[in-house]
């Protein structure tokens, strides 16, 4: 299955299986999506219930019973995030990876779960009154409207033999609300690798992964970011979050 996800968190399916066709039409049917001009499959704001729904079919793996054994692997399904045209932000451009993608995320509306209002670029802590120090600094950060956290960690794989998951183990430990792993494009074998390698690790297999072009002009997702279910086993990551809220509170009341 491949989709394509509006930055309102509409996903248009684009091309599916047969094994999935039944599915397809029963949601034509019972009016959750419809036809668009193309004959593409849209559903409107599919993605602003990801917790709560089982998203197997588009880049996801759910619960302990999906975890991979040794040797298998699963090829994911990609959705792209497009960059909306109306939206325009005028700014230098950056040759640093990092600092290219905060722009392209700055210029989406709708980010992942809620609405757009505050990205940073290399966090190392947050808040004035017991602020919190990541023991990873956070490449990006994007706060919500909801008041979500959703930190980034970007890697060039072509640059380096890490791939990141430590930094996402960090982050979920800190108490973020949702982690999301970024390569730049090398070659698809080693995004299936490191995606497998996600869905099998019980400590990051909560976190999202997504691979960006030599054109930053969109972002394509191979596994879509569930909640930070660490909090429900760990009353630390629990307080830490608490802490994260407290700072990301007083900073969208101060504005």
């Amino acid at each position: 299955m491949q989709a394509e996800v509006l930055p309102t968190g509409t996903v248009i399916i684009t091309d599916w299986t047969s094994e999935v066709d039944s599915l397809i039409h029963d949601l034509i049917n019972n009016e959750v999506a419809f036809l668009d001009v193309n004959g593409h499959v849209e559903i409107p704001l599919m993605m602003s219930l990801a917790n709560q729904l089982d998203l197997d079919l588009v880049c996801d793996v759910a619960g302990d019973s999906s975890l991979i054994n040794d040797g298998e692997v699963i090829y994911p399904s990609p959705m792209v995030m497009r960059v909306p045209h109306s939206k325009e932000i005028i700014e230098e451009p950056y040759d640093d990876l990092t600092r290219s993608l905060a722009l392209i995320i700055k210029r989406f509306d709708y980010y992942l779960n809620g609405k757009v209002v505050h990205v940073g670029v290399n966090v190392r802590s947050l808040g004035i009154m017991n602020a919190i120090v990541f023991r990873n600094p956070i490449d990006i950060l994007v706060i919500t409207d909801n008041k979500s956290s959703i930190a980034h960690k970007i890697l060039d794989p072509g640059r380096t033999v890490h791939r990141g998951l430590s930094a996402l183990e960090g982050y979920l430990m800190d108490g973020v609300d949702y982690a999301v792993l970024v390569h730049k494009y090398t070659y698809y074998e080693v995004h299936v690798e490191t995606f497998n390698k996600i869905i099998s690790r019980p400590y990051v297999k909560d976190s999202g992964f997504a691979i960006v072009p030599n054109e930053l002009d969109y972002i394509i997702f191979l596994k879509w970011p569930r909640a930070n279910s660490l909090m429900m086993r760990s009353q630390s990551i629990t307080d830490r979050h608490s802490l994260i809220s407290s700072a990301v509170n007083f900073m969208l009341n101060a504005r």
